[in-house]
């Protein structure tokens, strides 16, 4: 009996110590921007202007201020009333708010709000993730849609995908379905709220389907997650292997970087992406690949997969938005926060570039058991990012390797067929046929009459599409994805009805694509999980290189997702990402995202260096504070200053002054003088940068430009990569590598050659002249829009701030 009182008194503390009722935790402040605006539409009378919608622009100066607007629950508006049972409400910013009496109705309601602000970018949206996009806007086209037709799937394939969705999904796409084509059938009977881009492309209004839905999911879980264009790395390493050795590989795609930063600290986890694997087999299998893919043939221009299409008609080549359009990702970042008395803190700010319309648009969706808001894409019914009553979540790129290129050996005579396992086999090869067609209006540009279609000969192997041929080998890409990709959606559906942030983990096990998952609940909880199917590799063979497609190379499976990188509050009570690494012991494939490669000196060293600070004393007011900070300062600058101080301390002449200047500087491109020039150190920056990359160049040869970007593969692809300027002052791979690499001889020689150049430039070798104009940026239009530059600023395309706790 003496020692009952001492435990109670024990009890009582530790009850003390959790966040009071729970029922008053929630969601206490949240808010939200979206540049330009949420609305995309523009009326038959805006053609000349790009004006219709209200909406358009509105979100604009709220960026370029680093405003948001309210996000919590329930803001004002006005309602309108579709059909019985869903009732629309717009905020001050067109944001709809869908109230309704079932889960089904509040779906119809969201694909009646989306289709009202995003009729066309639906249209784009079908016809570029389905391989169609040519025939809105011609023969520039057709690289896109042979690929998407390549490396996707055909119609029969999407339907019998979407015949594996779980029964308790497949309403929500018929009910957002229904509420698509309500809106179109009213705008067959009110041609005013027709989108000036269907005359000016002459695009037919049809009906959405499912199958549309599914198209653009299954393509945007495919895509998003990478970082990356289609087009094989693979290839890239393998042609830096030729050029430039073994040396050079591993100089310029590492397998792991030493000096990386992951996103779950060490003591959390290591999570190895090839458990097993020793450092010895690694190294085996690094010789064993250099040896047989020396030998292998390297497709050039001329490869049989490149459409030789017609010169782009100026109608066309003038139609920089549309010609654009495919989503690709230029990065994201996130962060949470545990703060004191139960509270937590989460930032997301996914980066797209800056397009009008963009590519995201917000939603608030409310029906019995359902409360919830945030990001979606057009066309697919699910909340990518956002909150509900009890916790927020965020995503960002995950960037993994998750899909390989095979070399398979073809049967002399016999084009379509390959050896595995010591048996022929027969390709399975279609032919599919690509149409194309200008736009009959100068929406786009002068008008040029201009349309045909292309025969394209598609083929895979029991690996998956072909993607190139060359000398006696067909190049076929395997997907760990492969006919699984609408399985991410049964996990993000459970997104909207968790809890905690241990629901998040559960429902993360769902995912296949690898797109990084970070989540904060309201009883101060933070959580990371890197998901999704990644292969288990053979051994024997070096990851970053083409494996021999004739059976000797098979994976050993998936990872057990369970296994995948993941943590729950961490002991240094923080977590960020900006597409980095996920745990120290995960390796980088074949390079799929170079600046993985890239380690301390990757953009997210200086994310983790302001959140680590705003950790110690956490406040709502501190994580806006951090954004403006972290979205206008050059990201591998303040990573740099002590390496720069020491190479200063031996600099003279004009490494003398290139150092000094950039010392002097505080890595702000966003301050301006009163004639809107910014500090010298931008443009010294900037100089100091490629003559790095000059001088890793020096070292590696003509390797070394097969390790900056996957744009270098543009040749092999009919000119169809093209590069997002969505981190202007973010320092490349090369730059990256001399920053990381050279020493302090280096830094001081990349300085005197960034001096020779900015004299050039500016004309003087007076530090105080070498001034530029603010960057501007140049919002891409979409269609009809016609939208203002706006100044550069590297952030989120949507951005949301979540503070959850005790209310």
């Amino acid at each position: 009996m003496p020692r009952v009182q001492p435990i109670l008194a024990a009890l009582a503390l530790a009850l003390a110590a959790v966040p009071a009722a729970t029922a008053s935790a929630a969601v206490t402040r949240a808010e939200t921007v979206l540049s330009p605006g949420q609305s995309g539409f523009v009326a038959l009378t805006g053609l000349t202007n790009g004006t219709g919608s209200p909406h358009l622009y509105d979100q604009t100066p709220l960026f370029v201020d680093f405003r948001w607007k309210p996000a919590t629950f329930g803001q004002p508006g006005t309602t309108e009333t579709p059909r019985p049972g869903v009732t629309i409400t717009r905020d001050a910013y067109g944001i709809p708010r869908v109230d309704a009496g079932s889960e089904l109705d509040m779906w119809w309601g969201a694909g009646y709000a989306v289709a009202q602000d995003r009729l066309f970018e639906l249209e784009l949206f079908r016809h570029a993730t389905t391989g169609h996009l040519s025939e809105i806007i011609g023969s520039s086209r057709l690289d896109d849609d042979r690929l998407v037709r390549q490396d996707f799937y055909t119609p029969a394939e999407l339907d019998e995908q979407f015949a594996r969705v779980p029964a308790t999904l497949k309403p929500r796409f018929a009910a957002y379905t229904d509420g698509v084509n309500a809106w179109i059938a009213h705008v067959r009977l009110t041609p005013t709220d027709l989108p000036a881009e269907y005359p000016a492309t002459g695009t037919a209004l049809a009906d959405w389907t499912i199958r549309d839905s599914v198209g653009v999911g299954v393509y945007l879980a495919r895509t998003i997650a990478t970082n990356a264009a289609p087009e094989s790395l693979e290839l890239a390493n393998l042609r830096i292997l030729q050029l430039g050795g073994r040396e050079a590989l591993d100089a310029l795609v590492p397998p792991r970087t030493p000096d990386a930063l992951p996103t779950i600290p060490a003591p959390d986890g290591a999570f190895p992406s090839q458990p097993g694997r020793t450092l010895a087999q690694e190294r085996a299998a690094a010789r064993r690949s250099a040896a047989f893919a020396k030998a292998l043939p390297f497709p050039d221009a001329s490869g049989t997969s490149a459409i030789a299409a017609p010169a782009p008609a100026p109608a066309a080549a003038r139609a920089a938005g549309l010609a654009d359009f495919v989503p690709k990702l230029g990065g994201s970042s996130m962060f949470a926060i545990r703060g004191a008395g139960g509270k937590a803190y989460l930032f997301n700010g996914p980066q797209l570039g800056f397009d009008a319309p963009e590519k995201l648009l917000e939603l608030e969706l409310h029906s019995p058991g359902i409360d919830v808001r945030g990001m979606t894409a057009p066309g697919v019914p699910v909340i990518g990012a956002g909150f509900n009553r009890d916790l927020a979540w965020g995503v960002t790129t995950g960037a993994s390797d998750t899909d390989d290129l095979y070399a398979e050996k073809l049967v002399p005579g016999k084009p379509e067929t390959y050896l595995y396992k010591g048996a022929e086999r027969q390709m399975d090869c279609r032919d599919e046929v690509i149409a194309y067609d200008s736009p009959p209006s100068d929406l786009l540009g002068k008008k040029v009459p201009e349309a045909g279609q292309k025969t394209v000969r598609m083929c895979r192997t029991i690996h998956g599409p072909v993607e190139e041929r060359a000398g006696g080998y067909a190049y076929a890409r395997r997907f760990a994805t492969w006919g699984r990709e609408l399985e991410t959606f049964t996990g993000l559906a459970a997104f909207e009805q968790a809890r905690t942030v241990r629901d998040i983990g559960q429902a993360a096990l769902q995912l296949t694509w690898n797109e990084n998952v970070m989540a904060a609940d309201d009883q101060g909880n933070i959580g990371f999980w890197h998901p999704g199917l990644s292969p288990l590799r053979p051994r024997g063979y070096d990851e970053r290189l083409p494996y021999p497609g004739t059976g000797e190379a098979e994976w050993r499976g998936l990872l057990d997702r369970r296994k995948m990188p993941h943590v729950v509050n961490p002991r240094q009570g923080w977590l960020a990402n900006w597409n980095n690494v996920p745990s120290a012991a995960w390796t980088a494939g074949d390079g799929t995202a170079r600046k993985r490669l890239d380690g301390k000196f990757f953009r997210v060293g200086w994310l983790m260096r302001l959140v680590r600070n705003l950790a110690k004393a956490p406040s709502y007011e501190g994580m806006q504070a951090l954004v403006r900070q972290e979205g206008t300062t050059a990201q591998q600058f303040p990573l740099s200053t002590a390496r720069l101080r020491i190479a200063a301390r031996g600099a003279t002449g004009g490494a003398q002054a290139v150092l000094s200047t950039l010392l002097a500087w505080d890595g702000s491109y966003a301050k301006t003088a009163a004639d809107g020039t910014v500090d010298p150190g931008v443009a010294t920056w900037d100089a100091f940068r490629a003559a790095m990359a000059q001088q890793v160049r020096a070292r590696y040869g003509e390797a070394a430009d097969w390790a900056v970007d996957e744009s270098v593969l543009a040749p092999l692809y009919g000119g169809y990569v093209r590069s997002g300027g969505y981190h202007y002052f973010d320092a490349a791979h090369l730059e990256a590598t001399g920053l990381r690499t050279l020493g302090s001889g280096g830094y001081r020689a990349a300085a005197a050659a960034a001096h020779a150049a900015l004299v050039k430039r500016f004309g003087s070798d007076d530090p105080a002249t070498w001034r530029e104009p603010r960057r501007m940026y140049e919002v891409g239009a979409v269609g009809a829009t016609a939208p203002d530059p706006i100044p550069f600023f590297d952030r989120g395309t949507y951005e949301q701030f979540v503070e959850l706790g005790p209310g």
